[in-house]
């Protein structure tokens, strides 16, 4: 039996139909710290920040003027981003390998675990992840096609807005440049090609400018951050770093990707398949060398995974004769991704909880918000905290750090501040005792309170209640 086209028209009510299980599944989980900070960000709009690009923010943004400040709001930008990504891989996928390929990698999309992970959480890989496979859709045909305007124009566009979400973005027009260089060095001087490269840097010049005027100072934060202090050896980092590419895209997809690679003859002699190759291999040789000297968070080699899913997909159809080969590369993924979304049903609890990082100082909120008067300014020691509480006390208010914490936007915001005209309520994880004392003069420990949940790990919150 022939599968129908998986056109945009058959793949968009499934696409819709997972993206409202997602955002039912979403509302079952608070929002992270880091979540909560880039919803702090999108009240506060602006052309980059000190941790990433505005990319986020700005998606967030849209999404809350239209659902509210509310979690399902903040996580749709995710689910948006994560369901138009899986709607392109398909069709790359079946551009490369017709009707076949591309439902199966629409299936793979959907089964894997950096997937189902980006649907939940919202992080700059989301936009990331669609700019990326956007941009691959239009490298194909302006690069390995018959190369019209419009395809080196929106090529452009997607790897300015690809670098506008996430600084990692920039692997992929360096690894079209790699590419070109070695299928077609002549086609360096294209014009169209410069257009496009003009293009990518104009959409991404917003943040180029603020970062001009803050002393480059964003970017110049996530190089050190993805190049460790030092040039030591980190043996430790780097097979964290292998073992859990393993989980990201499952064991069976890991070892047929490197099977897939080590065949460079069969991909090398079609031009499509070395553009989509290449664009695999480049990044993950960055994250690589990186991973050799300082620890490297599994999520940023989703681009590159995205890059060679098109070609795993169809290469497991040409391998799979007798139906083996699909079953046991998507049966492990999807087992994956079952222990991350229900930890608690297979046995997950404690530390060996993936729900861990998501759960935070609930409890120490609502108690802060019985304890707290009408004038009562808040006050926490990490960004994270802060902007956790902003978004759970019910008025949203603006939160404060008073204490020595790691430079964020908080440090730039809370600059100008007269914390000696302030007072209210303190949340931290450490007895703040001596640091609040530097600050304010009446410093009193109000509770020290255990917070704890079925399945997951005991945490300690101290509430202080400061002024002057």
């Amino acid at each position: 039996m022939r599968l129908p086209t998986p056109t945009l028209r058959r793949l968009l009510p499934l696409m819709a139909a997972m993206v409202m299980v997602q955002c039912l599944y979403n509302q079952s989980l608070p929002l992270s710290g880091d979540e909560a900070y880039y919803w702090v960000w999108s009240h506060h709009l602006q052309a980059g920040y000190h941790d990433h690009p505005p990319m986020i923010a700005l998606l967030i943004a849209a999404c809350t003027r239209l659902g509210g400040d509310t979690v399902v709001a903040v996580r749709l930008a995710a689910a948006l981003c994560m369901a138009g990504t899986i709607l392109l891989q398909a069709r790359l996928a079946g551009r490369l390998g017709g009707d076949l390929a591309g439902w199966l990698a629409f299936l793979l999309c959907l089964l894997l675990p950096a997937f189902e992970m980006g649907f939940t959480l919202a992080t700059p890989d989301d936009p990331l992840a669609f700019f990326w496979t956007a941009g691959l859709c239009f490298a194909l045909p302006a690069l390995t096609g018959d190369g019209k305007w419009r395809d080196f124009l929106a090529l452009g566009a997607c790897c300015g807005l690809a670098m506008a979400s996430k600084y990692t973005g920039v692997l992929l027009p360096a690894a079209l440049i790699v590419f070109v260089a070695i299928t077609a060095p002549k086609s360096l001087l294209s014009l169209r090609l410069w257009a496009a490269g003009l293009v990518a840097l104009l959409v991404f010049s917003p943040v180029l400018w603020w970062n001009a005027e803050h002393g480059f100072e964003s970017l110049l934060f996530q190089y050190h951050h993805g190049s460790g202090e030092t040039r030591d050896l980190s043996l430790r980092s780097f097979g964290e770093f292998i073992g859990g590419q393993a989980l990201v895209l499952s064991p069976i997809l890991a070892i047929l990707l490197v099977y897939l690679a080590a065949r460079w003859r069969r991909w090398r002699a079609d031009p499509q398949q070395t553009l989509l190759m290449v664009c695999f291999l480049l990044p993950m040789a960055v994250f690589f060398e990186k991973a050799l000297f300082t620890k490297i968070q599994l999520n940023w080699a989703l681009p590159a995974y995205l890059s060679v899913l098109p070609l795993l997909s169809l290469f497991l159809l040409r391998q799979n004769r007798r139906l083996l080969w699909i079953p046991a590369a998507l049966l492990p993924a999807l087992l994956l991704t079952v222990a991350i979304k229900f930890p608690l049903a297979v046995g997950l609890s404690g530390r060996n909880n993936p729900h861990n990082r998501l759960y935070g100082p609930e409890r120490a909120a609502h108690e802060i918000e019985q304890l707290r008067g009408p004038d009562d300014t808040i006050f926490a020691d990490h960004l994270q905290r802060a902007a956790l509480l902003s978004f759970l006390l019910p008025d949203h208010p603006r939160a404060y750090i008073p204490t020595e914490s790691r430079f964020s936007e908080y440090s730039r915001w809370d600059q100008s501040v007269d914390f000696g005209a302030l007072h209210g309520l303190y949340l931290a994880q450490d007895d703040r005792t001596i640091d609040l004392g530097k600050v304010f003069r009446k410093v009193e420990l109000v509770e020290k309170m255990h917070s704890f949940r079925p399945g997951g790990r005991e945490q300690t919150y101290y509430i202080f209640r400061v002024g002057n």
